[in-house]
């Protein structure tokens, strides 16, 4: 078994709709890390399938009860893990439960952190007095709708949100009774349940961060500009949306937005790189969701943010491995 501590697992794909978005983030951290003393192998999660593509094309299973990889040259054993699984199962708790099992360091929050930011009422319900939240209500199903509630509490427009989805998957902005129940019938169809949320126009900002070891980077602010009512699935991914950095927003505003996405990474325990979400609406930065495992791509919305504040992306990721070693 060949083990140097260097060898790094980029644990990706995942079964939901972000699958491909994630296999785009490891192959740029893929990238990322060449010429770094790491050395990087990019694992595709399917279900009980975590396979890893030979130079040649062939596939091997990484062996789940050793965490290693059965190599020509020999078993490699996999030291360390970077997470680039969005949804399920890496941004949920289930990779984590895994890998904290197994003993081996990982880039994000822990099994609980995962599942409590992961679901949005959850979080929201979490940040309660951390963070200005804006109102909402959970729908279950079988779960009749309550559209006098609705209206008292919420009001309409609103969105319909699925909760254990990222990238803004399933969410839809409804403006009547008739609208809502189609869109809550259609949401439960991918989710167990779903958060009604208060509509708020205004201008949404996105602000990443990272910690490693005892010191915390916060990065510079993102204003998103989207040619959608809001920031949807087909706009983060279609190249049609504007990602501004640093955004064009007053300092002391940009400085609330980073102090708002300390505090509530710090209260849910995150680890590695985070990005918060808020919409700015009458000089109040509402916190929508935190991506605990963002996208990495080299056009997303973090490495912006980290090449605004002059630092390299690979320099970055080998300052974080550094920091998860034992």
């Amino acid at each position: 078994m060949i083990r140097n501590g260097n060898h790094v697992a980029i644990l990706a794909g995942g079964t939901s709709q972000e699958r491909v978005i994630s296999l785009l983030s490891a192959e740029q951290l893929q990238k990322w890390l060449a010429g770094t003393p790491y050395t990087p192998y990019i694992i595709d999660i399917q279900g009980a399938s975590w396979t890893y593509t030979l130079p040649d094309g062939r596939c091997v299973q990484v062996d789940k009860n050793t965490f290693s990889l059965p190599l020509p040259d020999g078993a490699v054993t996999l030291d360390l893990a970077l997470i680039s699984t969005h949804g399920t199962p890496g941004e949920n708790g289930l990779l984590q439960g895994y890998l904290e099992l197994m003993n081996i360091p990982f880039s994000s929050g822990n099994t609980f952190t995962q599942a409590v930011s992961f679901h949005k009422s959850a979080c929201k319900r979490f940040l309660q007095g951390v963070v200005p939240l804006l109102p909402s209500l959970d729908i279950r199903r079988f779960e009749d709708l309550d559209l006098e509630a609705i209206r008292r509490e919420i009001g309409f427009p609103l969105f319909v949100k699925p909760n254990d989805n990222g990238s803004s998957v399933g969410v839809k902005k409804v403006r009547n009774g008739n609208e809502l129940h189609q869109a809550v019938s259609e949401t439960l169809q991918i989710s167990a349940d779903v958060m009604l949320e208060r509509f708020c126009p205004g201008t949404e900002l996105s602000c990443g961060m990272v910690k490693i070891g005892n010191r915390t980077t916060v990065f510079p602010v993102a204003e998103i500009r989207s040619p959608s009512e809001f920031f949807d699935f087909k706009t983060k991914y279609d190249g049609s949306s504007q990602e501004i950095v640093p955004a064009e927003i007053p300092l002391p505003m940009s400085e609330r937005v980073q102090q708002y996405t300390a505090a509530a990474y710090e209260r849910l325990g995150c680890r590695g790189m985070a990005r918060a979400d808020f919409i700015l609406h009458d000089g109040t930065p509402y916190f929508l969701e935190i991506n605990t495992c963002p996208g990495l791509t080299a056009e997303s919305i973090v490495p912006k943010q980290v090449r605004a504040m002059g630092r390299a992306m690979p320099d970055l990721l080998v300052d974080l491995l550094d920091s998860m070693r034992p």
